[in-house]
């Protein structure tokens, strides 16, 4: 297990071990059925963990990041075992901001997206938003920008998770946009963790680790496409999540990884990745697509894990991310 794999394993024992949640309290939205949340996960894939985790130890680095962003969340159950390392535990958190944005939010000055962001995507979706709130207490805080075009919601949160700023600094932005009508989801998504000098997670000269993701895929018919990428390992992926017989198909560097829809954490640990030349037949029709695919650069893609890209996230319990 490489360093930045085996301070991934060692941020999520911290933080279940030492919070139990690293978020602020959900907003209650929509009877809490959070609607984005459900539809990204019948686009994309959302491996199921083994009864016994510890003892389906995943060897190979592409695919434990990969379980470690896409493993199946359920709320309430993965409370405190899951962290905000994991995609869906975010969509989760903030996906219910969706739900809840139309009565939450006030109109505000219409400003598109790459004039909110506190992180500089550079695939923005392209989206303005009308309407907006911001709030900050006790060490969380939360930016939220909403819109609607047609069928389409779209929202645009930033979040800080700083309840003890000595400790664990996180700062985060998502973008999403989901159409109830097509099924249609996109998301970007940028993070980073912060461990301060002297704490007891970051040691003297302190630590962290960033991760930064994109998903664009469709709730009815399962297709999906992403690129994800956190501390020294970058993942782009095509394919279908969902159904007997369907397939997608992971490229990590040269290395291909053919994965059936209804893969789990064991099916994960047993693959053997091949190369462009060997792809496995369920993964033909993807190859040349993945093969296309631009991974994230991991020196100049992933948000520094000192939160400076995070307009004024560095010192102590920041409030200049929020947007409005």
């Amino acid at each position: 297990m490489n360093r930045s794999l085996a301070c991934l394993v060692l941020v999520v024992a911290f933080v279940v071990g030492s919070c139990g949640s690293d978020s602020p309290s959900t907003p209650t939205g929509n009877n809490g059925t959070n609607q984005l949340f459900t539809a990204v996960k019948q686009a994309v894939p959302a491996f199921q963990p083994s009864a016994k985790s510890a003892d389906k130890t995943i060897s190979d680095q592409a695919m434990m990041v990969a379980f470690q962003l896409l493993r199946n969340y359920t709320y309430p159950a993965d409370e405190g075992v899951v962290d905000m390392s994991n995609i869906y535990k975010v969509l989760w958190e903030t996906g219910q901001y969706l739900d809840g944005a139309p009565a939450r939010c006030a109109t505000v000055a219409e400003a598109t997206d790459n004039a909110l962001s506190p992180f500089p995507f550079g695939d923005f979706l392209g989206h303005s938003y009308a309407r907006g709130v911001s709030s900050e207490s006790g060490g969380y805080g939360n930016s939220v920008a909403y819109g609607e075009a047609g069928n389409e919601r779209r929202m645009l949160v930033s979040y800080k998770w700083a309840p003890d700023a000595t400790q664990q600094i996180t700062i985060g932005v998502i973008q999403v946009a989901h159409d109830s009508t097509t099924g249609d989801v996109a998301v970007r998504f940028a993070q980073s963790v912060r461990y301060p000098p002297g704490s007891t997670m970051g040691g003297v000269d302190g630590s962290g680790f960033a991760i930064r993701a994109q998903i664009d895929g469709n709730s009815t018919t399962h297709a999906f496409e992403l690129k994800m990428a956190i501390g020294g390992t970058s993942i782009v992926g095509r394919g279908i999540s969902r159904g007997a017989g369907n397939w997608f198909l992971f490229r990590c560097g040269s290395a291909y990884y053919c994965i059936p829809a209804d893969a789990t954490e064991a099916d994960l640990a047993a693959l053997v990745p091949t190369d462009l030349a060997n792809v496995p037949a369920g993964g033909a029709a993807y190859k040349d697509a993945v093969s296309a695919a631009v991974p994230y650069d991991l020196a100049t893609d992933l948000p520094a894990i000192d939160l400076s890209d995070f307009n004024g996230g560095v010192a102590g319990t920041p409030v200049s991310y929020l947007m409005y």
